[in-house]
């Protein structure tokens, strides 16, 4: 069975909104580097771990309820 058009262009536009979010949306290491201390408080490593999972969160929302191609 195949998906709708409609549903096929829901899920692409997820999926790129969750890669534009990833690629656009986080700091880089060298920017949480230099500002996670004055942003949020935090330490660099802990910025980083935070942000590592939050990339995981985005992506695993954007695959939520798809099955891999076959």
């Amino acid at each position: 069975m195949t998906a709708t058009p409609h549903k096929r262009l829901e899920r692409e536009q997820r999926m790129y909104d969750a890669l534009r979010e990833i690629a656009k949306g986080y700091q880089t290491p060298a920017q949480l580097r230099k500002n996670s201390e004055k942003q949020y408080g935090l330490c660099y490593e802990e910025a980083l771990e935070f942000s590592y999972e939050n990339v995981q969160t985005t992506a695993a929302r954007a695959i939520q309820g798809m099955r891999r191609p076959a």
